[in-house]
């Protein structure tokens, strides 16, 4: 990082998506790469900003470690590598927060509380070949998140469904070698295949991914026609995937190996599949009970009744309301909710009173002598 605006470079908003930065990269690494300007100095300086810029923003982590040290005015004009100024940073904060490695060299472990910015840092500043290695060798891809919605009654009784989703994946074409099929890959001349330059700056050794090769190790002569070298390509996959019985809102199964591609060879990350259970008209499930209501007219609620209820599982149960009952009672049917993890929660019926509009004359009888007792009792 040399103090230039990443943004600016790739011709991007500082809020713009993941694919808006792809595709602004896309195109400005065609329009610049030394291959089709060959001797043009000017043009090689212009892919190396746009590679090193690439580099960060597309990259999540480094993404937010980069915003952060613009946040605290030394990212965009205060950090100059050539002099090593951080203007207007207090260093007080990180004292004593370092650590000297059984190697000799400097970690930044210590930096964690500040939000990462201890990766950044260590960028910065050469701390020898292991971790180089580490930083830009193969790294397991990122999770990928994805939110299913589900009818009520399969979270209920568990099953199978099926969801497509469209993510990034092995470009057919080169078979993520990112070159033409039949054309020629040669090594580095930057970075001799190692797929990082160190550079002094001040008196320390910067270390950074090759912005010739983009921390590869190899030029693509003839890049691919589909994934214009990137090696990945965006496609439509159908998943198949279980959803266990009784499975809460927002629950999540984990599809081992489904995330985005690794990178460098490294392997690909999880998908997190998260669950939204659609409402049902009738039932409501709070953990593994059941709830719902049911309309009772008022000479039901005031003679009393037996009403069939139907239950989660498809059976109809009888479920009898004694005389007198009130709006808002709740009756319980027991082991008529969820069974999950060898336990069976309970069916909860809460009644809803219905107030004819016009009572007639044996209603209205009724209705007076149920008040006259409750008077009395009371």
């Amino acid at each position: 990082m040399s103090g230039k605006n990443y943004y600016d470079i790739l011709g991007v908003g500082e809020g713009a998506s993941q694919d808006e930065i792809k595709k602004a990269y896309r195109k400005l690494a065609k329009q610049y790469h030394p291959d089709i300007n060959p001797g043009n100095k000017q043009a090689e300086e212009k892919f190396k900003d746009v590679s090193e810029a690439h580099e960060i923003l597309s990259d999540p982590k480094k993404r937010q470690q980069y915003d952060q040290m613009r946040k605290y005015g030394f990212g965009s004009q205060g950090f100059r590598p050539g002099n090593v100024h951080f203007d207007g940073f207090d260093f007080d904060l990180f004292r004593n927060r370092g650590q000297r490695t059984d190697r000799g060299g400097f970690s930044f472990e210590g930096f964690d509380h500040f939000g990462g910015l201890g990766d950044i840092f260590a960028q910065f500043f050469d701390l020898g070949e292991r971790t180089r290695q580490e930083r830009y060798g193969p790294r397991k891809g990122d999770n990928l998140i994805v939110t299913l919605s589900i009818p009520f009654e399969l979270a209920i009784s568990g099953g199978h469904t099926s969801f497509t989703v469209e993510k990034e994946k092995t470009c057919p074409s080169c078979n993520g070698g990112g070159a033409k099929p039949g054309s020629k890959v040669r090594t580095c001349p930057d970075c001799q295949g190692r797929g990082i330059v160190v550079i002094g700056q001040g008196g320390f050794g910067v270390s950074r991914p090759c912005p010739r090769c983009y921390g590869k190790g190899q030029i693509i002569e003839n890049p691919c026609d589909r994934c214009w070298g990137s090696g990945q390509v965006k496609g439509r996959r159908c998943y198949k995937v279980k959803i266990p019985a009784g499975i809460d809102e927002g629950g999540q199964i984990r599809l081992r190996g489904e995330g985005q591609l690794g990178v460098a060879g490294g392997p690909p990350g999880d998908m997190l599949v998260t669950v939204h259970i659609q409402p049902h008209r009738f039932f409501k499930k709070k953990g593994n009970d059941i709830t719902c209501e049911v309309p009772l007219s008022l000479s039901q609620a005031v003679l009393g009744s037996t009403l069939r209820i139907k239950t989660v599982n498809g059976k109809k149960v009888q479920l009898k309301i004694p005389p007198k009952t009130r709006d808002g009672s709740q009756f319980r049917l027991k082991g008529m909710g969820i069974s999950k993890n060898g336990h069976r929660g309970d069916q909860y019926v809460t009644v809803r009173v219905k107030i004819p509009k016009n009572l007639n004359q044996e209603e209205k009888a009724l209705f007076q002598e149920y008040e006259k007792e409750s008077h009395v009792k009371n």
